[in-house]
């Protein structure tokens, strides 16, 4: 039976506009109206991850780009870093993170043969099946940790600058990324180029950590699953969502995806309806942070309270975000 929902939203889409996201959430499932809704300290991958009890929390947690790469057969050496488009929100002093940008085929492929070239020297770029980012192999050993977007969204630039000997490195090739995405942008020769895209990200792809899950069956959809099964982890099994809910034998299992437009909220909210699912905790993006909500079948005495409205729900959220912040 499912336990747990972690929405990770891995590309940090939702995260820059969780507005249409809950609404639509709540459209698909009221029941969660009926919620308590909690803004939550960490982002969904790494609540996620916190669950998957990490051993190590000395080294920087290069756990997203270590599952992304798991995935992938490489002909030679793994990749040592992921390159995503990124806009960054510029002002008089500093910059921050906005967002990662989605590119369209012709701009991802234009992009990429603009990159090849110009870092012939320096780099070996790899497309990923995705088309939202590459893989990047250095032709000399980086020494430099790079964040993963999620962890940085809306911050200023200084706490999340590359670190290590070769950090400088990492930002002069992002400074002639950044002068080759203004020549583009001029040139206009690429049709539906992103006025938004301003820079490319440099994320550290690193080692699998040594976890020890805390639930003891993870089940899923998406990328993220997907580097999790790579990855052996005993905890996971190729579960569908129906076995999960219908299955009372099984044991209380982890529902990890990676967007929440690719869930399935309407066959959720027939299992709420139901009582084949009494009590839940789901994991949304929301901001830099995530938005918990812990949901628990009423007693009958309770159906008299009036359940919240999705706009009321926003307002709250949106203030307790703007306290904490």
């Amino acid at each position: 039976m499912i336990q747990q929902i972690y929405i990770t939203d891995y590309l940090s889409d939702a995260a820059a506009q969780p507005v249409e996201m809950i609404q639509s959430l709540v459209a698909q499932c009221p029941a969660l109206l009926n919620a308590q809704w909690t803004l939550g300290p960490l982002p969904p991958l790494k609540a996620f991850f916190n669950v998957l009890m990490a051993h190590d929390h000395t080294r920087p947690d290069l756990s997203v780009s270590a599952l992304l790469s798991a995935r992938q057969t490489w002909p030679a050496a793994r990749p040592t870093f992921c390159l995503l488009p990124v806009h960054l929100g510029m002002r008089r002093d500093t910059f921050s993170l906005q967002a990662v940008i989605p590119l369209v085929t012709e701009v991802y492929v234009a992009l990429t043969a603009r990159l090849q070239t110009h870092f012939a020297d320096d780099f070996v770029i790899e497309q990923d099946s995705s088309q939202r980012f590459w893989w990047i192999k250095p032709v000399r050993d980086i020494q430099a940790q790079c964040q993963w977007p999620q962890d940085c969204l809306y911050q200023q630039a200084l706490q999340w600058q590359p670190q290590g000997p070769d950090a400088a490195v990492i930002r002069q090739w992002s400074n002639e990324i950044q002068m080759l995405l203004h020549q583009f942008a001029l040139a206009a020769d690429v049709a539906n180029w992103p006025a938004e895209l301003n820079s490319l990200w440099f994320a550290s792809v690193g080692d699998m950590p040594a976890w020890q899950p805390s639930v003891p069956a993870i089940a899923g959809q998406g990328e993220v699953f997907a580097g999790l099964q790579a990855s052996q982890l005993p905890a996971v099994r190729p579960l569908s969502m129906a076995a999960c809910i219908a299955d009372k034998q099984a044991p209380q299992a982890l529902w990890v995806a990676d967007q929440w437009q690719t869930f399935d909220w309407p066959m959720l909210s027939s299992a709420l309806q139901a009582g084949s699912v009494s009590a839940l905790t789901l994991v949304l993006p929301f901001a830099e942070r995530s938005v918990e909500v812990h949901y628990k079948k009423r007693l009958r005495w309770q159906f008299w309270q009036k359940s919240a409205s999705a706009e009321t729900l926003l307002q709250q959220l949106e203030a307790t975000l703007t306290a904490a912040g």
